[in-house]
């Protein structure tokens, strides 16, 4: 049975023919969009390549493209890109072995398939960006490697690793992320690499200028039957309790006019969807259906194999810009980006 449409409206293609190609980059996915410390705004894309298919020349990720600060007209028409990282190319800004043997087995050293990027946050005109590397999207034991954080100091132009890095454990709920800030605090909520695994998704904490010590965040454990509220603990000694359930794919999570949202794809409604919530602790509204998966062709207002769902930071509760990506993978094009505006609201 075929959902029926969601909620939000298209806006516009903003990745492709020109649109991004004269950098280099025609076909691509998320577009990840983050607030530079100048007040630009960086999209964040993954594998990403020069032709419109997936699979074609010039493979690299991430990437990095640039917008001026947008007024709410020009965002409503569609967004423009006017830079990349690398200037007339878009370079890969991350180190990427680009391992094309796809080795299932999880002990195989050395095996990185790709760097893919998850969320991006500015903290004292440095930004931090979090990525996975993904050993092989083969294993189903252990899709990924690691997460770690990157930084630029100087808006994005160069990029180093950082030696924050978090370990895939088999399954581990720490390794897809989005954050955003509030209080002298990044709020950063991440599940498994992985759109089948049911575990969820857990809420760390850390203090600012402590993004970078993996030991100095704190896991909010919810209220429990043995425990009569929530608290956050250390993660040296926290439980590992996800705060909503899962399976779920990529997440959105921004604090926005006071209130927090979380955009993402759900993969059992095969949607784009947003929750609203007064704190990141909660309580989470139940799920809006924005942008509907479907059939290529349909015609009935849904998408067909869509992905993604991040939230754009010059957006309002009552007018919210969503970057969808969407891919034909048995054609390997269209391999592109989205636009639609909605509305947070439950």
């Amino acid at each position: 049975m075929t959902p029926p449409p969601g909620r939000a409206r298209y806006v516009a293609t903003l990745t492709g023919r020109l649109r991004t190609d004269r950098w280099g980059v025609a076909g691509t996915d998320l577009g990840i969009p983050a607030r530079l410390p100048s007040g630009a705004v960086a999209y964040f894309f993954g594998d990403t390549f020069e032709s419109s298919a997936a699979g074609g020349p010039g493979w690299r990720s991430p990437v990095m493209l640039r917008s001026g600060g947008l007024d709410r007209a020009a965002l409503d028409e569609g967004i423009v890109f006017d830079g990349a990282c690398g200037g007339r190319y878009a370079r890969e800004i991350l180190p990427n072995a680009h391992d094309p043997s796809q080795r299932p087995d999880p002990e195989t050293p050395g095996s990185e398939f790709t760097v893919i990027p998850c969320d991006a946050i500015t903290v004292d005109r440095r930004v931090y960006l979090s990525v996975v590397s993904v050993h092989s999207w083969n294993s189903a034991a252990a899709p990924t490697n690691f997460t770690y954080l990157a930084r630029s100091d100087d808006l994005g132009v160069t990029w180093q690793r950082t030696d924050a890095r978090w370990d895939n454990t088999g399954g581990a709920l720490d390794q897809m992320w989005t954050m955003d800030r509030a209080d002298g605090y990044v709020y950063v909520m991440s599940s498994a690499f992985d759109r089948a695994n049911p575990g969820g998704v857990i809420l760390r904490r850390v203090p600012e200028h402590r993004i970078a010590e993996p030991w100095a965040y704190e896991a909010w454990v919810p209220e429990r039957d043995e425990m009569p509220s929530g608290v956050w603990m250390s993660v040296r000694s926290a439980p590992v309790v996800p705060v909503l359930p899962g399976p779920v794919g990529e997440l959105s999570l921004r604090r926005i006019e006071g209130t927090w949202v979380l955009a993402g794809f759900d993969p059992a409604a095969y949607a784009i969807t947003t929750r609203t919530a007064p704190d990141p602790t909660g309580p989470w509204s139940e799920p809006v259906v924005q942008v509907a998966g479907g059939e290529w062709g349909a015609g009935d207002g849904t998408f067909a194999q869509i992905y993604g769902g991040f939230i754009h930071p010059d957006s309002a509760l009552d007018d919210l810009h969503l970057l969808v990506s969407q891919w034909n993978t048995a054609e390997g094009a269209p391999y592109h980006v989205l636009q639609f505006r909605t509305t947070a609201a439950a």
